[in-house]
């Protein structure tokens, strides 16, 4: 199995998952005892929120960058980014990779091509939304976006942080991103809920709302150890 490494720390509570997530597929393989190899670069995420309120994508590529150097030079073979939101600066860095690097965008919309998803609402932070990070990435593949509008973006931007983003989940929060995402669900004739933001699956599990939800961090797990245990080596 190929040596993992993880661009953690944005935030810690996701990050966490994907260790886990990444140790429990190696054990439901392999046996008892059998865990991959992870090397994890937890960085300064005020520092990257602080570009992301510039709108500097330029110097968040740059910052990626030099995680997935760091990574690279610890022996890492294969890496990922475990948050949606830094995946908006992807243009900025995938042409200088240091090591290969697995998209969370790219792994999901390719599920939800598989699973035959025609319409999505999206769920992520107000900058994902914003961005058109998920939205774009739908509309080239065929399948129509759903996104909050408005004050909505803001609301749900508030669901997420600070409390989620640190792993903390509000009883009252999570009723409110519940009965948005129906409000949503609703008005859109969705057949699936996209959650687009590593720690939404903290709050929202399979059967909260009335359609099937898209867990982007466990899709981006599956990926990342799939290249892990694969033969390839691009």
């Amino acid at each position: 199995m190929k040596k993992i490494g993880l661009m953690g720390g944005l935030g810690p509570a996701s990050t966490i998952e994907y260790y886990k997530g990444l140790v429990e597929l190696s054990l439901s393989q392999f046996g008892a005892e059998k865990y991959p190899q992870i090397v994890i670069d937890s960085v300064d995420m005020a520092e990257h929120t602080k570009y992301f309120n510039e709108h500097d994508y330029q110097k968040i590529g740059d910052l990626i960058y030099e995680s997935l150097c760091v990574l690279k030079n610890a022996g890492a073979q294969v890496a990922a980014i475990t948050a949606n939101t830094e995946h908006i600066a992807w243009d900025y860095v995938k042409d200088r990779l240091p090591l290969k690097a697995i998209s969370i965008v790219d792994a999901t919309v390719e599920e939800c091509l598989k699973r035959g998803y025609q319409r999505i609402v999206v769920f992520a932070t107000e900058w994902t939304l914003r961005s058109g990070l998920y939205a774009n990435a739908f509309i080239k593949a065929g399948i129509t976006p759903i996104v909050p509008d408005g004050s909505d973006i803001s609301a749900l931007g508030n669901l997420i942080y600070p409390n989620l983003e640190n792993g903390i989940v509000i009883d009252e929060d999570k009723e409110k991103m519940i009965s948005l995402a129906e409000k949503y669900i609703e008005s859109g004739s969705a057949d699936a809920l996209l959650l687009g933001c590593t720690e939404i699956p903290l709050m929202i599990n399979q059967g909260d709302v009335s359609v099937p939800i898209i867990d982007t961090t466990q899709i981006h797990i599956k990926a990342l150890y799939n290249y892990a245990i694969s033969d390839n080596n691009e």
